[in-house]
């Protein structure tokens, strides 16, 4: 994938929508037909993907844990998640851990140790069940049950599970059904130390050898009896003198273009938290997306790698994103005047601001509004998308109207001649379209229309209207 330098790291977006934009329009601009929304490819997936390697080719390996509650011995599994996380932070590795309801639950300090470590968590269901046994309704309840716990602690697993036991993790009915409650990403493993049946180094040494491959995701387990914290950092410097290197789970299950950018935001760290699904086809071969908790990162082969996030999404979403005329993006979100946002796409463009909310400007009105200042203009932001007015386009801004069709082009109305040109039925009214942007003229200023013109006396704020 081509890959091009981050505008940077987006910090804070909120779309404030409002809610009262659709009526406004309708007396402003005389709506007579609303935009069609398109059905987008980019839609949620209809099953889990799963990962027994992560994307690398590389010399790259990722470590996971796993553990369940009760154990035998629950001072010493305490001790073991405490040695893990110290091991991990000497040696700079971000893990995975697949962690039952029921674990979080009664290890709530040991949760949060975890989180706080940055590593990534795995809802591993509620008790460790075998899934296969199960209708998808007890699936789901596993799943909220396990979930639930960890919100209880102001934590997400953010759409990752892992199946206990590894039964059915390939079942396309378990997948299915992971999808259908928003579980997008199925962590599995490519191969078990072994440590959690207490088993020796020579025979978790002898795993390694046999079984690291590039990608590979290891299991290993906190819980007592288990030998892998003990061995862990063996385990660690083995691995390194194979000339492997390590990978976060969120490294593990992002690739090429859409990884560079995600990682040159901050990853996990950055404003788009944690991946929630497998990268995907957008549209057609040669373009690719993937979600993340708070945006999306798209590519397109000859475009390039572009995020889009915050109110901007929303608005992208709504119209169905690059199967919209909107298509993909060209750039990353850019700053706004005065606070607000913008993004340009293949077929236009996303302003918002807090007061407005996020709406779109292209073609010929965009043309126009951009040539009087765009948002930084007198027309600032726009408050409504472009909509069908009877014979051509319209589009509102915070400071008037900019009006198009192919026979008259882009021309803006604004203050007290906008006011009388509403009054009147705007488009729909005898005048028709505008054919000028407001000028001046001896004491006051005009706009002509189709049909006729209106004129603003500036010392007595009257409009007249005049008729051809």
């Amino acid at each position: 994938m081509n890959e091009r330098s981050s505008n940077g790291v987006v910090r804070r977006i909120r779309a404030v929508l409002v809610a009262a934009a659709a009526m406004v329009l309708v007396v402003a601009v005389g709506v007579v037909v609303a935009p069609s929304r398109a059905v987008a490819a980019d839609t949620a997936p209809s099953r889990a993907a799963v990962f027994t390697k992560g994307y690398d080719s590389t010399k790259i390996v990722t470590l996971t844990f796993d553990s369940d509650w009760p154990t035998s011995d629950d001072e010493r599994t305490r001790a073991n998640i405490s040695s893990v996380l110290d091991t991990l932070a000497a040696n700079g590795i971000t893990a995975g851990f697949g962690l039952t309801g029921r674990f979080v639950a009664q290890n709530q300090d040991a949760t949060r140790a975890i989180a706080a470590g940055g590593h990534k968590l795995i809802n591993h269901s509620w008790d460790h069940p075998d899934f296969l046994t199960l209708s998808q309704a007890a699936r789901w309840s596993q799943l909220d049950r396990a979930e639930a716990a960890y919100r209880a602690l102001g934590l997400t697993s953010a759409g990752w599970f892992r199946t206990p036991y590894r039964s059915g993790y390939l079942d396309p009915g378990v997948n299915r059904d992971l999808a259908l409650h928003g579980w997008y990403v199925n962590l599995d493993w490519t191969y078990d130390t072994t440590g959690y049946q207490a088993k020796p180094w020579s025979v978790i040494s002898q795993r390694i050898d046999a079984y690291t491959v590039p990608g590979a995701i290891l299991v290993m387990h906190v819980s007592a009896p288990s030998t892998d914290p003990g061995y862990l950092q063996a385990i660690i410097d083995k691995l390194k003198g194979m000339g492997y290197g390590f990978a976060s789970p969120y490294r593990a299950v992002t690739v090429g273009g859409i990884r560079s950018k995600y990682l040159s935001l901050g990853g996990p760290s950055s404003a788009f938290g944690a991946p929630v699904t497998a990268e995907m086809v957008a549209t057609t071969s040669g373009t690719a997306v993937q979600w993340f908790q708070r945006g999306r990162i798209y590519w397109r082969s000859g475009v390039g790698t572009y995020y889009v996030f915050g109110g901007i999404l929303t608005k992208y979403r709504s119209l169905g994103t690059v199967t919209s005329f909107l298509g993909f993006p060209l750039v990353d979100e850019q700053a706004g005047a005065n606070g607000g946002r913008y993004q340009r796409f293949q077929g236009g463009s996303i302003y918002w601001s807090s007061a407005t909310g996020a709406h779109t400007v292209n073609g010929g009105i965009r043309t126009k509004w951009t040539a009087l200042g765009a948002e930084a203009g007198f027309l600032g932001y726009p408050v409504s998308d472009e909509v069908a007015v009877t014979g051509g386009r319209a589009s509102q801004f915070q400071g008037g109207n900019v009006y198009w069709s192919s026979a008259t082009g882009a021309h803006e109305v604004h203050g007290p001649i906008l006011s009388r040109y509403v009054s009147l039925g705007g488009t729909g009214s005898r005048l028709g379209l505008p054919t000028t942007d407001e000028y001046a003229v001896t004491g006051g200023r005009r706009a002509d229309f189709q049909h006729g013109a209106i004129v603003l006396d500036t010392a007595t704020g009257t409009t007249r209207v005049i008729y051809t």
